[in-house]
């Protein structure tokens, strides 16, 4: 879902750590402890490999974000040139962290990284635009699919939980069938 239209959210909702990625992922406002900074590091590395974005290239902010609506558990939000003032980050309802299981917030997490990949690799990996074209839809595209059940095969992995992979396999389709056209 968006918030307008460039706002990415979830319907719903091994590679080795490099620390300095796992560092990046400080910068949340207001840190609570059940965001597992680890996986989500993991989750980043794997984006990037499986998106072939530069090895360097920095994750955006996450953010907790009181404002993020109802309907929306989190969603990537960047800057366009109907929306220039909006912030390239990853916002986070607070319920989100207080509802979810640290499984379904990771792969969430994941899930929006995946749209940030996508969007800076239709824009050649520049980040410091002014404003971002958007003319993929991901939720539907094969390649996002693909990307966003293999995050919850990694995810799996570590936690070993069968449930919560069914569930996030569940949330790769219901954001298709809910949101194609993001």
């Amino acid at each position: 879902m968006r918030f307008k239209p460039f706002f990415f959210a979830l319907s719903m909702c091994c590679l080795p750590l490099s620390v300095m990625a796992a560092d990046d992922f400080h910068t949340i406002e207001y840190t609570p402890p059940e965001i597992d900074y680890d996986v989500i590091g993991r989750m980043w590395d794997f984006v990037k490999l499986s998106t072939h974005a530069p090895s360097d290239l920095p994750p955006p902010r996450l953010v907790l974000d009181w404002h993020v609506p109802p309907f929306a558990r989190m969603g990537f939000q960047y800057p366009t040139e109907q929306f220039p003032s909006y912030q390239m980050q990853i916002s986070i309802a607070p319920r989100t962290i207080e509802q979810y299981s640290k499984e379904m917030v990771s792969w969430g997490v994941g899930h929006e990284l995946v749209h940030y990949a996508f969007i800076l690799r239709e824009n050649h990996w520049q980040r410091g635009q002014a404003t971002f074209q958007d003319q993929l839809k991901h939720h539907c595209n094969p390649e996002f699919k693909q990307i966003t059940r293999a995050i919850a095969d990694e995810i799996w992995k570590i936690y070993h939980s069968d449930t919560q992979r069914a569930a996030m396999y569940d949330e790769v389709e219901k954001s298709c069938f809910n949101e194609p056209n993001q």
